[in-house]
């Protein structure tokens, strides 16, 4: 048996609470909000960013090409691993942007998913096309080595992993991986945050581009404290609206066609 899918490292194992944050949860915070939250987001960073550019007022020292960071804090998280759970998938989302040639910038930042503009299409070179609008799948996850939930925002060629990530999420899981009195059974439809991933990143290319892209790895079934966080955070998550910035950049110059995948699938 694996046992790397029966645990994760130790260090995710949370520590007991100080009993004044229990006491006074909520506290101060009274009058903010909490009908729209903005969650950190987790980014590779890539060539031309204004992150590593000198002088530019979102430059984060140290980062490289490929590093992951924390678009919120800064915190550098290199080419990984890191390890994450999912609390939830969010639905996807379509964005139509200016291309740089036109100044760049949002079009259309609800685009419908029946949208002839979400669509392939085949040029006059037979060729297929992308679509204008650019397609993303989110994420809210917990990183428990980081011990705080950001978002995991996938594009393009990255939606690879994405339709991976779906795939191990809604995976049956056998009982023993969880306890050896479930040996024998299966948990046919587990929650999102009962497997932990890690992602690296990796340089991708196409004829015309190259650009960051992840790497998925299953690590193991999520220890049962961070289970019952995450269970408790997706609970305060539900009903909230989950913003999510975009910017100059997040357009795509490569797009994830399932088409041309099925044509791979046996590769």
């Amino acid at each position: 048996m694996d046992t790397k899918l029966q645990t994760t490292d130790a260090n995710t194992q949370l520590e007991e609470a100080p009993t004044d944050l229990l006491r006074d949860a909520g506290r101060g915070t009274e009058d903010i909000g909490t009908n729209d939250v903005k969650p950190p987001r987790i980014l590779i960073c890539q060539a031309g960013s204004p992150y590593r550019k000198p002088d530019d007022p979102k430059q984060i020292p140290g980062l490289n090409e490929l590093d992951m960071f924390n678009d919120l804090s800064g915190e550098n998280y290199h080419r990984g691993p890191l390890k994450f759970v999912v609390l939830k998938a969010l639905p996807p989302k379509y964005i139509e942007f200016r291309s740089m040639d036109e100044g760049g910038g949002v079009v259309d930042f609800d685009v419908k998913a029946n949208d002839p503009r979400t669509q392939f299409t085949t040029g006059e070179d037979g060729k297929r096309q992308k679509p204008v609008a650019t397609m993303f799948r989110d994420y809210l996850v917990w990183l428990p080595d980081h011990q705080e939930p950001a978002v995991l925002s996938m594009k393009g060629s990255q939606l690879k992993v994405a339709v991976q990530l779906n795939g191990k999420i809604k995976q049956p899981l056998r009982g023993d991986l969880v306890h050896p009195s479930l040996a024998g059974k299966i948990i046919q439809d587990p929650p999102a945050w009962a497997r932990t991933f890690s992602l690296t990143t990796k340089m991708d290319k196409d004829q015309n581009y190259s650009w960051g892209a992840y790497n998925l790895k299953q690590e193991g079934v999520t220890p049962t404290a961070v289970r019952e966080l995450c269970s408790a955070l997706a609970t305060s998550f539900e009903k909230k609206n989950i913003v999510i910035d975009r910017e100059a950049g997040d357009e795509d110059a490569t797009s994830f066609d399932p088409v041309a995948m099925e044509g791979n699938a046996g590769m």
